[in-house]
């Protein structure tokens, strides 16, 4: 079999790999509405969502289109230069959609096919030109005018799309309230059917202009009465709507089901050519050279001009991958819940830091809404307040909805007609970025973004943002790069790729699972139930003393050994250590709203015992953070004693934590506890003198000096807190109470 042969086979192997890498990423386009606002269970929502993928696989009409032609000029190319732009379109897609799902961010697989296909096919042209110095220049091999409209369409579709969310729902939001009354009912109706109107026009002006098995003669007269059409439509849907109301049902749940229809068809039919379209057109280029006769690498690949339709059975089959994805993908129910929990309606613990950017943007919107406030009467100001305002937020449950159907309603139909609108005009642009900014734009309008939230949720949107950027360059160069090794090494490179994509997935896929079963563990730990949390107390307990110790010894370690490695590694368990923090204390405090403290005689103990969690986290981070500075700027070294009272420290700490969380495991005490309490004391209160004496007698550099004292204050803290967790286990934890809680409603 040669080398060709055996690349096509390559292409359609990672063909389907890429249809489930792809589906995992973008699944967040189509689901993040229903399942944010549960308003099915999870498995209707994709029995709605995968019959939408498989009717919108067969909507696929030009499918080979963008990878065929609408990058690089395919006369230009030669069978050989158009398989090795193929190949290394298909590696590159595989590997970064896969990163990108991995760290559960969404990206645009829009937009890493089409800079694939550009960093591909500019590099293997640059290698034309510098081989036959009598070609012409690189920049005709490219189609550089739809590659700069793509782009253009990309980011207007971003700010147009946040904009359109923001104010629709806020007018939404004027007429709904979050309050069900009788008045909101007729409106209800009014909205969904406009929706599901909008959503039927979605349908067909996306669905059928791509269909293989629908005449030009139908689309060009569905276009032609668009606004019959259209009327005709909202009349049967007010029908429809107005029935569903008074069989007491909620019509929006209808317009989300409706809506997650249509988007995930509209996904299948405008995304598929992202997984498929180079495989396929790697197919028909092969057939025509087959069919030739001459070299592959002098025959040119005009038969790539020509228009295609795609193949049926190829489609379907698609389809249905790309469905089972659905369904199996953990993958793609990371990414999903990452868009969920940024527009999230409450409070929550949150996934992104904040930086500079963040916060100077919040800050701005806040001086802008106050200078709004000021513009506005009083009145209209207290009665917009009034439809904003939401039932008693006090206790929020875990398993609430993220938000609500009217929120939900107007992402599907929002994203739906801007998509239909952009269709129509035939400009470019990407189904993720429309759908994500839509459901920004419409949580900040819905004030889903309050004071404690908004710097982490705009933190959450811009590492989206500049994550889909990054997709553009990051996928330009990694192609640019599989092209010139495949070509100069042919074969050899390409086995090594594909060595290198089997182990890239295997190591994620690991990877991810741990993740996922870490995250699935800590949900599971985030009960609302007072008295489970109670019982979780020794657990936490015992893993934060075991993390801090770990910390700890590797900061000293680290410090003794000047290892920026070990002190790396120290900091990021404290990144870690520090969301757990923060998680417990949010899960535990939302559980004490609930608790009547008047008759419960453990609630200032268990308080008493989150802070000295949180006290013990800041003591390590604190040391970990001095000890790295300090090999960082490569201070003076530790002397003979210093080593050994930072070595002999780090041995009895390790020491009692393992004795610690036996002693509590058992139940039994253990009195060397005790004895190894107060040799750190003494430890500590030696080292601290001796540094102190060295400090006025000049001996040692101050910088040293201010280490070594640093050090000793938070290693006495350290100390203290260890002997406060072993009190308050003592005396509260072991308490055996009954709890009072107030039911929730």
């Amino acid at each position: 079999m040669d080398f060709f042969s055996i690349a096509i086979i390559v292409l359609f192997v990672l063909a389907l790999i890429d249809l489930s890498v792809g589906v995992s990423n973008d699944a967040v386009n189509f689901l993040n509405s229903a399942i944010g606002s549960r308003v099915a269970t999870r498995r209707t929502i994709l029995i709605v969502a995968s019959l939408g993928v498989v009717v919108g696989a067969l909507f696929s009409s030009g499918i080979m289109e963008v990878a065929r032609k609408g990058i690089f000029n395919p006369e230009m190319f030669t069978f050989a230069d158009v398989m090795v732009v193929f190949l290394a379109v298909m590696i590159a897609d595989v590997l970064l959609l896969d990163f990108f799902n991995t760290f559960a961010l969404p990206t645009s697989t829009t937009v890493s096919i089409v800079f694939e296909l550009l960093g591909a096919a500019t590099a293997v042209a640059i290698l034309h030109s510098i081989h036959n110095p009598n070609a012409p220049p690189f920049m005709e091999f490219i189609n550089g005018g739809r590659a700069l409209a793509i782009i253009v369409g990309i980011g207007l579709s971003v700010i147009v799309a946040f904009m359109m969310g923001t104010i629709i729902q806020f007018f939404s939001r004027l007429v709904f309230t979050f309050s069900e009354t009788r008045r909101t009912a007729g409106v209800r109706v009014i909205w969904s059917a406009l929706s599901l109107s909008a959503i039927t026009y979605f349908l067909f002006i996306k669905g059928l202009k791509g269909a293989s098995f629908i005449t030009l003669e139908t689309q060009d007269f569905v276009k032609e009465n668009t606004l019959y059409f259209f009327m005709a439509t909202f009349f049967v849907c007010l029908v429809l709507a107005g029935g569903i109301q008074r069989l007491g049902k909620n019509p929006l749940a209808f317009v989300v089901l409706a809506g997650t229809f249509a988007l995930a068809m509209a996904f299948a039919s405008n995304d598929l050519v992202n997984f498929i379209g180079v495989p396929l057109a790697g197919l028909e280029s092969w057939k025509a050279w087959s069919a030739s006769g001459v070299e592959p690498e002098s025959f040119l690949m005009e038969s790539l001009r020509e228009p295609v339709r795609g193949n049926n059975l190829y489609l379907l089959g698609a389809g249905i991958v790309m469905a089972v994805t659905l369904w199996v993908s953990s993958k793609a129910r990371s990414v999903t819940q990452t868009e969920v929990t940024l527009g999230r309606q409450d409070e929550g613990a949150e996934r992104f830091r904040p930086g500079p950017v963040s916060r100077g943007l919040v800050r701005a919107f806040i001086a802008t809404g106050n200078t709004l406030e000021r513009l506005t009467p009083s009145q209209w100001n207290t009665e917009i307040a009034g439809r904003f305002e939401r039932q008693d937020q006090a206790v929020t449950l875990r398993d609430a909805p993220a938000f609500d159907l009217v929120r939900a309603s107007v992402n599907l139909a929002v994203a739906s007609i801007l998509i239909a609108i952009a269709t129509s005009l035939k400009l470019p642009l990407s189904t993720t970025f429309v759908s994500f900014m839509v459901a920004m734009g419409t949580s900040l309008a819905d004030r889903a973004w309050g004071r404690d939230s908004a710097a982490y949720r705009v933190a959450g949107v811009l590492s989206v943002l500049s994550g889909w950027f990054l997709t553009a360059i990051i996928a330009f160069l990694i192609a640019a790069f599989f092209a010139v090794l495949l070509s100069t090494f042919g074969g050899l490179a390409l086995a090594l790729l594909i060595i290198m994509v089997g182990l890239a997935l295997y190591y994620t896929h690991r990877y991810h699972g741990t993740k996922s079963f870490r995250d699935q563990k800590a949900r599971a730990r985030d009960s609302t139930a007072f008295e489970h949390q109670v019982h979780l107390l020794k657990t936490q307990m015992s893993e934060l003393l075991k993390e801090c110790s770990d910390c700890a010894d590797l900061a000293i370690r680290g410090l003794l050994e000047g290892d920026r490695d070990s002190l790396d590694l120290a900091r990021r368990q404290i990144g870690d250590l520090q969301q757990s923090c923060e998680r417990k204390e949010l899960i535990f405090v939302r559980v004490l709203k609930r608790v009547q403290p008047e008759v419960d005689g453990r609630l200032l103990g268990h308080l008493e015992a989150l802070a000295c969690q949180q006290d013990l986290f800041q003591t390590v981070e604190t040391i970990v953070s001095t000890a790295r500075q300090h090999v960082l700027n490569a201070h003076e070294q530790l002397t003979p004693e210093t080593r050994q009272t930072l070595r002999k420290f780090n041995e009895i700490q390790r020491e009692m934590v393992k004795l610690q969380m036996s002693e509590w495991e058992s139940g039994r005490g253990d009195p060397n506890i005790s004895t190894l309490l107060r040799d750190l004391e003494e430890l500590l209160t030696y080292s601290t003198h001796s540094a102190v004496d060295d400090l006025y007698s000049s001996v040692r550099p101050i910088k040293f000096t201010t280490l070594l004292l640093t050090l000793l204050t938070e290693f006495s803290d350290y100390v203290r807190e260890l002997e406060r967790a072993r009190n308050l286990w003592d005396n509260f934890i072991e308490t055996k109470a009954e709890t009072v809680v107030n039911p929730v409603t």
